[in-house]
Order: C-alpha cells, then sequence, then structure tokens
C-alpha cells in the first residue's frame, strides 16, 4: 500500500482530482456569482416588480395616478412612466421619459408594435389598465434592466478562476520539475565518472518508480566498482606471479648456459638457440606485464627514424642471412618524437615475428617513407590478425608500446604475406 502511495501514476491522478476538484469550484463560484447580488440584497426581481406594480396600478383610480408614480419612483428613481388615456392619447409621462420613442396616439397596431419592441429588451416594461378598466386606459412602467439587475461578480470570479487554474498550473509545474531534477541528477549521475572511471551513485529521495530506478543504478555501481576491486585484487596476482616467474626462471637459463662450454659444439648451439628463444619469451612476458601495469618507463624525444632502423637492421641481418632471406631496404629521412628504446623493442619483435612465423617466403622488405614505417615478407599469412592469435605475445607488445606512443599499428596479412604499418596517428 505505502509502495502504490509513492506511485508517480498514484501522484498524477491526485493532481487530476485536484484540477477536477479546481474545475467544480469553479463552475460552483460561477454560479453563485451569477446570483451573488441577490443573495446578498434585498433587491426584488423583475417577476416581483411586475407582480407589485399590477396589484398597485389595478387597486388604483386615475386620481391615484400622480401618488402611485410619486411613491414607485422614490423606490425606483431610474424608472420613468407615462399615461395613456381610453382614446389612445398620451396624457402625461414621468421623469425624463424618451418622449420620440412613445407616440403621442396610440391605436391598437402602435400598442401591439410598442410591446413587440419592447418585449424581453433591454428597457424593462410593464403596462396595465388603471384600475384594471380598459375606459381608464393603462399606465406604463418602464426602467432599464442594467441598472436594476445586480452585480454578477463577474470581475471577482474571473479573478478567482484565473488564480486556482494558476495555482493548479504551478503545483504541476512544481511537480513535473521535481521529476526532471531528479532525471537530470539521474543523467548526470550515470556520465560523470570517479577516479576509477565508474559513475557516481545518485541519492535516492523518494520511493517511487525514479527512485527505484536510482537504487537500480546505485546497486549497478556497487556492483561495478566490487568487479573493478576484485579484477585489479586479479590483475596485481597475474602481475605478480608473471614476475616471479619470470625471475625464477631466468635464474636456472642463467646456470644452463653457463653450462654449455661442457657440451659438444654442434649441441651447444642448438641449446644455445633454444635458450635464446625462452629467454625472449620471458623478457616479453616481464615487458607486457610492466606495459599492462604502466610502469614501463617512457621518455619521449625526437629521434632519427631512418637511422634506428638502418642499426636495427643492422643488428638483424646476420640471422636473416643465416635464414636465407631476401632482404630489401628502403629509408628516408624521418624524425619522431617517441621513446628510442621502445621503438627499438618494436622493431625486435617485428623482425622476431618475421623469422618466426613468415620463414617459408624467405623474403622480408623495410620500407621508412612519408611519415610510417612499413614491414612487408612474403610468408602464409594469418589466419585471425596477429595481435589476438598466431603470432604470440610479441605483436601484443607491439600494438600496447604503438598505443602508448600514439602510433597506429596496422595489419594487413593475407595467404601471400603480411603487411604491417607504423605511423602517427592523426
Amino acid at each position: 500500500m505505502k509502495k502504490i502511495w509513492h506511485s508517480l501514476l498514484t501522484k498524477y491522478i491526485f493532481l487530476i482530482l485536484i484540477a477536477l476538484a479546481f474545475l467544480q469550484l469553479v463552475m460552483i463560484l460561477y454560479m453563485v456569482g451569477i446570483n451573488f447580488g441577490r443573495l446578498v440584497s434585498d433587491v426584488p426581481s423583475f417577476q416581483e416588480i411586475e407582480e407589485s406594480w399590477t396589484e398597485d396600478v389595478y387597486e388604483a383610480t386615475i386620481d391615484d395616478l400622480e401618488t402611485i408614480v410619486e411613491d414607485w419612483h422614490r423606490q425606483y428613481p431610474q424608472a420613468s412612466f407615462f399615461y395613456v388615456n381610453a382614446n389612445g392619447e398620451l396624457v402625461k409621462e414621468w421623469y425624463d421619459n424618451d418622449a420620440a420613442t412613445i407616440p403621442e396616439h396610440w391605436d391598437m397596431v402602435e400598442t401591439t408594435r410598442f410591446i413587440q419592441a419592447h418585449y424581453d429588451g433591454p428597457t424593462f416594461t410593464v403596462i396595465r389598465f388603471v384600475g384594471n378598466q380598459d375606459e381608464n386606459g393603462f399606465l406604463v412602467l418602464q426602467m432599464e434592466r442594467a441598472t436594476l439587475e445586480p452585480a454578477k461578480m463577474e470581475s471577482g470570479f474571473l479573478f478567482i478562476a484565473i488564480l486556482l487554474m494558476v495555482g493548479f498550473l504551478g503545483i504541476s509545474l512544481l511537480f513535473f520539475i521535481r521529476i526532471l531534477r531528479r532525471l537530470v541528477n539521474l543523467e548526470e549521475a550515470m556520465t560523470i565518472r570517479e577516479v576509477d572511471g565508474l559513475p557516481i551513485r545518485t541519492e535516492v529521495k523518494k520511493k517511487d518508480e525514479i527512485g527505484a530506478v536510482e537504487q537500480a543504478f546505485n546497486n549497478m555501481v556497487d556492483e561495478l566498482r566490487e568487479a573493478k576491486k576484485r579484477e585489479q585484487e586479479e590483475e596485481q596476482l597475474r602481475r605478480e606471479l608473471i614476475a616471479n616467474l619470470s625471475h625464477d626462471l631466468k635464474t636456472p637459463l642463467t646456470k644452463m648456459r653457463a653450462q654449455l662450454q661442457n657440451v659438444p659444439v654442434e649441441q651447444a648451439e642448438h641449446l644455445d638457440h633454444s635458450i635464446s628463444t625462452m629467454s625472449n619469451l620471458i623478457e616479453n612476458l616481464m615487458s607486457y606485464s610492466l606495459l599492462t601495469a604502466n610502469k614501463m618507463r617512457y621518455e619521449a624525444q625526437d629521434v632519427r627514424v631512418d637511422r634506428l632502423v638502418n642499426q636495427s637492421i643492422a643488428s638483424w641481418y646476420p640471422l636473416f642471412e643465416e635464414q636465407g632471406f631476401d632482404l630489401e631496404l628502403e629509408v628516408e629521412e624521418l624524425v619522431w618524437h617517441i621513446d628510442q628504446v621502445w621503438l627499438e623493442r618494436i622493431l625486435d619483435n617485428l623482425f622476431q615475428n618475421v623469422l618466426r612465423h613468415a620463414n617459408e617466403g624467405k623474403f622480408i622488405r623495410v620500407v621508412v617513407q612519408g611519415n610510417h614505417i612499413t614491414v612487408m615478407d612474403k610468408g602464409q599469412g594469418f589466419i585471425e590478425h596477429a595481435h589476438t592469435k598466431g603470432a604470440g605475445i610479441g605483436l601484443s607488445i607491439v600494438e600496447l608500446m604503438a598505443e602508448k606512443m600514439n602510433l597506429a599499428f596496422v595489419i594487413d596479412s593475407t595467404v601471400s604475406g603480411t603487411t604491417i604499418q607504423l605511423h602517427p596517428k592523426a
């Protein structure tokens, strides 16, 4: 029951009921306003005036006309009177009657026309025979209806009606402004991020539908924060495991290399190559761990990329020549603002990747031109992109380093070979 009361739908229905109550009140006030003057004063109705006039004139004689007129004039100063005798002649008129509208001679046609002209018109008119006898002629009472009708409180009614409608609109506007403010606060909570990159919690002020959404949003934020905390703890454990594993593996590899002098030369060369390969893998694993933890030192400076590529190719050339690779090199002067050590590591991983995975093609082409470094081979290519599967952790390190140095890392791999490009992002 409490939940239903806090519902926005319930509040909206409540506002509608208030509006209907306001409308009913306005109608009541309107009806009261129409008859307000009559309710608060003793002004008689036109029917009462007509009945009283009929009674006085029917009981009078011709000699009583002046007295009747004087008495009625005191009671209704706005009224006017005139008398027409039995011969149809206008005998007398009292109190500023408009003579232009009253015929001097009356017959049946003129009387009918006069009655038609004043029936239910703005001028209230009552015609009665004196003493209720045709031969005595008739006495006429006239007064403007507007002078006798009580005030209808039109201005007051309008003011009250406007006040009520403004009040209802104000309440409705306040209701929806509060809803809008809560929605805006919820939107801000969704878009604003804390230092950990997660949305901020929002304050739940009411237990209605929006309050339920706010609470659900807060629960989601709490779950995200808890999940991120677990992820960070797991990531920390993983990094520590990789660091410890790398350290533990390097020690026996060093001992094995020291013992190679007691092994036949041919076998020693094979073992030395295996030990070097494993050492490189361990180094890559350590580098990957440091990169993902943002703990690998980065010092950017202006670097002659063309010279660095030449030096790197020179150090790798004996291995390519030993494997029978056809090597092509095209270098133009190029300067990047990067970390030289990182770029050397990228080139080493790229050349090592060619040796491992493109040995069948026996070809490598390195081009430094137009703000690009391009490494091409004629290997069998990767079924999927090398930075996700197939080429191991080496290209993953290249991708991470390139991203941190704001370099674009593009791989185009087909069954005819692989092309890798590095260039600064736009």
